[in-house]
């Protein structure tokens, strides 16, 4: 999905995301994958626009970066 990011606290969220779920962090000013694990996977996954597919890759993107929800 993403590669890990060069800059610590700046991992980019997957390429293949969705419109409608990126809006939808956009609205709330995440940017990284890092602002999302602060923001928290309950909070995220009621976002309008945030389906299952979205969350999965999401959660594949963090795992490969080593980024957890709440521990970022």
């Amino acid at each position: 999905m993403s590669p890990k990011s060069n800059w610590p606290g700046h991992t980019p969220l997957p390429k293949g995301l969705a419109a409608p779920a990126r809006r939808a962090l956009a609205h709330e000013g995440i940017e990284t994958l890092e602002q999302l694990a602060d923001f928290g996977e309950r909070q995220a996954a009621s976002l309008h626009g945030m389906g299952p597919v979205a969350l999965a890759q999401i959660e594949e993107a963090m795992e490969e970066s080593g980024i957890k929800f709440g521990t970022a």
